[in-house]
């Protein structure tokens, strides 16, 4: 039908090939037209074969409910035609008898569509067409898998189609992604963003990366790159090639040094980072450890290095919050209170992580805060954000980690400029908690 023309060329390819193999996986870029094309594909495949079913599952039911949506608009487009275009009198009587309701539409053919969310129970029990729609975000995608692949298995015709944004290559996308490899019963394609734009989307990709806040998230999302779950954000090779036993050594009376402060009390430890920035590159200079101490002793403890630092970020999430405020009166623009949200920790751990990856960061090679470094790991969850989470020790909860980033935050977008120490002495004043 002329209709298909509206598809750009990749999507058409796609839609072509979906026709003429039983197996599809498609690894789409975000915003590249995955659910247009599919729900496209499902509403032509409905007018074409009659009693017939056609599964479309995706992660939530609001998510399938948005895609019925699509089917809807498909087929109001096509009554539109119809009405203007005599060629198509007989099909307007057709699509004028189609019923709609938010999870099923029913055509005169005794074809149906369905919506459905990712339930392993609730889509069991059909035979036809099956459309697993952002399969990497199903939360039992393997339960799913199973319960509702044996509904292509009764005719040679059925098709299997799964089409999705990476996230992965452990999750059910992942999987098959990976399985359909080399396998020519398979249609298998990876289109990033370039490689849609090339093919005739049209959108400014410069624009658009800057709009997207990590490189990771400009991977996954965009470039089709998949992120390991659980993977540790800092591998012990990337921490010890940063690494040097003289960073503590030859402190002089004058430097640019900056301070994270993560803030502890019971459970936690608090955690006081100095870092001294030489040119392009932060040298961990002194890392001080506040164990059950008493807020009191806390806020005397760390009064006594801000005159010396340019400028500290202290973490104000629950506990830390009264003292954050109270350096915030005293110091005022030394002081950048930070908030823990998903979204500034993964900015707080994209930063340190990039310090490591271009050796722009040298530590002392304590076993402790090397420990804690590796300690993060990087998950996704179901509903796609990006979480970073390590496990209780007794030798903490990551704080060396987030006090380091935090610390790295505060040298970030600062005038230039040297702060003379009025205390030569004053790194010796304190007991070094580093051991080597």
């Amino acid at each position: 039908m002329e209709f298909k023309k509206i598809l750009l060329p990749y999507q058409q390819q796609a839609y072509n090939a979906i026709e003429n193999y039983k197996y599809s996986v498609l690894m789409w870029s975000r915003q590249t037209g995955k659910s247009f094309v599919i729900s496209l594909w499902a509403t032509f495949r409905a007018l074409e074969k009659a009693n017939h079913t056609i599964l479309i599952i995706s992660p939530t039911e609001r998510q399938s409910k948005n895609l019925m949506n699509k089917v809807k608009m498909h087929i109001k487009a096509l009554k539109l035609i119809s009405e203007s275009e005599v060629s198509f009198e007989e099909f307007k009587v057709f699509i004028d008898d189609t019923e709609i309701t938010v999870l099923e539409t029913r055509f005169p053919n005794g074809t149906i569509i369905y919506g459905l969310p990712a339930n392993p129970d609730g889509v069991r029990g059909y035979s036809g067409d099956v459309i697993m729609e952002e399969a990497a975000f199903f939360k039992d995608g393997y339960g799913v898998y199973q319960a509702v692949f044996p509904s292509i298995t009764r005719k040679k015709d059925y098709k299997f189609i799964v089409i999705s944004t990476p996230k992965t290559k452990h999750d059910i996308f992942g999987h098959i992604w990976q399985m359909s490899d080399k396998n020519p019963r398979w249609f298998r394609e990876r289109l990033t963003i370039y490689d849609a734009v090339e093919r005739g989307l049209n959108i400014d990709i410069e624009e658009l990366r800057e709009g997207v806040p990590t490189e990771d998230i400009w991977k996954q999302e965009y470039l089709c790159e998949f992120l390991e779950e659980d993977e540790y954000l800092l591998p012990y090779e990337l921490i010890h090639a940063c690494t040097d036993e003289r960073v503590e050594k030859n402190i002089s009376s004058e430097g640019e040094f900056y301070l994270g402060i993560d803030i502890g009390r019971r459970k936690d430890l608090t955690v006081l980072s100095f870092i001294e920035k030489i040119g392009n590159k932060l040298m961990l200079r002194r890392l001080e450890i506040l164990k059950n101490m008493s807020f009191s002793n806390q806020m005397d403890f760390i009064n006594s290095y801000i005159p010396f630092i340019k400028r500290a970020a202290i973490d104000e999430t629950g506990i830390g919050m009264q003292i954050a405020e109270q350096l915030k009166e005293k110091w005022g623009s030394k002081i950048i209170p930070v908030y823990f949200t998903n979204k500034i920790k993964d900015e707080l751990a994209t930063k340190l992580k990039s310090k490591f990856e271009d050796r722009l960061i040298v530590i002392p090679p304590d076993r402790n805060l090397i420990q804690d470094l590796h300690s993060v790991k990087k998950s996704v969850t179901s509903a796609g954000n990006i979480k970073y989470e390590a496990e209780r020790t007794k030798e903490g909860h990551a704080d060396r980690f987030w006090s380091l980033a935090l610390a790295i935050y505060a040298s970030e977008n600062v005038n230039k400029g040297k702060i003379t120490v009025v205390n030569n002495n004053i790194w010796n004043s304190q007991k070094l908690e580093i051991q080597y």
